[in-house]
């Protein structure tokens, strides 16, 4: 009668068996079972030796849970306690591979008005798929003013693993939640610039204007020309320059299509200190206290990309209302 074979070696023959099989054929579905095997792998096995030597006794075990707790690091506490145990630990909430985001980045041409800062616009913007509907009505209804909207798209590429987290605007630029007008449309000649950072001479205070330079356009006479008083700088100083002419109030229509400024922008100093009034936040759909940086990176990115940037370790952060945190 053959002796019977230990667990050890029968599990290592099924091993085998199983590689034998993943390495045999190259089919879709044995790929993407490759993929997950190895994803399970990397956040469920006990890949990499544990730095928490073997605990000696209770007390080592109970200094390391009273200090995390103080802390109030409640996830990484189970991980120590795995660890110190040599377990797998909690299972992590990382996006599955070859899993491709229901969300996007829609590209638009984009309209440069004559003047000298033309040469400086980008000639087309991106923004996410699901702002691009409202975003286009704005576009719509600026252009039949008879003015235009300068988008410069902020940079969207994600941190290479190992490297800092970025922080709160750099999170809401990847995630297509940030909306900057391009800066070179205002500040330079307010007579001639797409944008301006203006006041009315009568009262108020300062605010983003689209200037009205094409009077063909359907709405453009119901439109009139008013004294303004707007922001132009050099290299060195900030002015005040009067003008008398047509200019279309922005906030309002960015408003309605759900972008708006999160603080009252700062007067500039000099052209390369413009201040903030070019920027725009997108919070709708965001719930303070529920909403993670991981459920809208995953609505963007594929999974490959999020496992090979540092925000792989910053998934579970929390929208608070005004930040990840």
């Amino acid at each position: 009668m053959d002796e019977q074979q230990p667990d050890d070696a029968i599990d290592s023959d099924l091993v085998k068996a199983i590689i034998g099989i993943l390495e045999s054929t190259n089919s879709p579905a044995i790929q993407r079972s490759r993929e997950v095997i190895a994803h399970r792998l990397a956040i469920s096995g006990d890949i990499a030796p544990s730095r928490i030597p073997p605990p000696r006794n209770i007390t080592e075990i109970g200094g390391y849970i009273n200090l995390l707790t103080e802390y109030e690091q409640e996830e990484q506490r189970s991980r120590m306690l795995a660890a110190a145990l040599g377990i797998a630990g909690p299972r992590v909430n990382l996006p599955q591979p070859g899993v491709f985001p229901p969300l996007s980045f829609a590209v638009r041409e984009q309209v440069r008005p004559e003047g000298p800062a033309q040469a400086t616009l980008p000639l087309s913007f991106s923004m996410r798929s699901d702002f691009i509907g409202a975003f286009d009505q704005a576009l719509a209804t600026v252009a039949e003013s008879g003015a235009a909207l300068p988008v410069l798209s902020p940079l969207r590429v994600l941190p290479a693993l190992g490297s800092a987290l970025p922080g709160a605007n750099a999170q809401l630029d990847l995630i297509g939640r940030s909306l900057l007008l391009a800066p070179t449309a205002a500040l330079g000649d307010p007579a001639s610039d797409a944008l301006s950072f203006s006041r009315r001479a009568a009262e108020g205070g300062f605010m983003v204007l689209a200037r009205v330079f094409n009077e063909a356009a359907p709405d453009a006479a119901a439109i009139a020309a008013e004294d303004w008083i707007s922001w132009a700088c050099t290299a060195t100083e900030c002015e005040e320059v009067e003008t008398n002419d047509a200019r279309l109030e922005v906030t309002p229509i960015l408003n309605a299509a759900g972008w708006y400024q999160p603080e009252v922008p700062d007067n500039p100093t000099t052209s390369t200190a413009p201040g903030n009034w070019n920027r725009w936040i997108n919070v709708t759909g965001l719930v303070p206290g529920q909403t993670t940086l991981g459920e809208e990176l995953h609505a963007l990115y594929a999974g490959d990309q999020i496992l090979a940037s540092s925000l792989r370790d910053a998934l579970e952060l929390v929208w608070d209302g005004s930040a990840f945190t």
